[in-house]
């Protein structure tokens, strides 16, 4: 029954994204100045709203960044932390998260269980949101390791936290930071979710190697040639439709599969 009903969703339509969301997506890029930095990451767990929940933009040195906000009434932070080591283990299941731009996904997992299943964890999906189709490589840390002061896991408004850094497989290269809180409220989650495009760039190289080119990398200039110009409206876009859709989806799929 299980792989006939993976099957069925992949014809399903996809669930209609969050018409706020949506809307500020389309309204074109949003004030760089009011973009969040990967400093200020702490004010992700605070749940008064930020200057922008939902927007995209290109900032001064090149980085691309991406706000979204998906509310997911239903779902839990059980959900969303099985859900993070279920889906990459066949790539049926990343697919259906998003059966129009999801193509395949691999899963390393950690090397030795951690408090969060996904923590230690690096997936290999394979996917089109919209500017070619993308290898990457998500290696997936617990929260204070990407920034955050705490790994929040005692804050009753926090759910969850899903994180880490995001790179390409076949440039051998690391390049984004990648940000996913899930707070409680009411009878589901709200996710916040941010990328910051370019902001990480380094050859996948041993240490000594990579130094000398991690400079040259983290420029304007090079950002501009190796990002794609419509990535941050791109992946705005994708989140707000693949988290509204793992929204439909995952209540019934923790149910029959976890």
């Amino acid at each position: 029954m299980g792989d006939a009903y993976l099957e069925d969703l992949l014809d399903r339509p996809i669930a209609a994204p969050d018409p706020e969301a949506s809307a500020a997506v389309a309204a074109g890029p949003m004030r760089p100045a009011d973009a969040l930095g990967p400093d200020g990451l702490d004010r992700l767990l605070d749940p008064h709203p930020v200057d922008v929940e939902t927007g995209w933009c290109t900032l001064a040195d090149g980085v691309g960044y991406v706000a979204a906000r998906t509310p997911m009434p239903g779902v839990t932070a059980e959900m969303i932390d099985w859900w993070f080591d279920w889906h990459p283990r066949e790539s049926i299941r990343y697919r259906v998260w998003h059966p129009l731009a999801h193509v395949a996904n691999r899963l390393e997992p950690p090397p030795a269980p951690r408090e969060k299943p996904h923590w230690g964890a690096i997936h290999h999906p394979v996917e089109d949101v919209g500017v070619g189709v993308a290898h990457a490589r998500i290696s997936f840390m617990r929260p204070t390791q990407i920034g955050f002061s705490t790994d929040a896991l005692d804050l009753p408004e926090v759910g969850t936290i899903v994180g880490g850094h995001v790179g390409d497989d076949r440039r051998r290269s690391r390049h984004t930071l990648m940000v996913h809180v899930f707070l409680n409220e009411g009878g589901g989650v709200v996710l916040r979710s941010r990328f910051w495009f370019g902001a990480l760039m380094r050859p996948y190289l041993p240490g000594p190697l990579a130094a000398p080119l991690v400079p040259l990398m983290n420029t304007r200039a090079a950002r501009t040639r190796l990002l794609p110009t419509d990535l941050p409206r791109a992946v705005a876009h994708h989140c707000t439709e693949e988290y509204a859709n793992l929204a439909e989806l995952l209540p019934d799929l923790y149910a029959r599969y976890s």
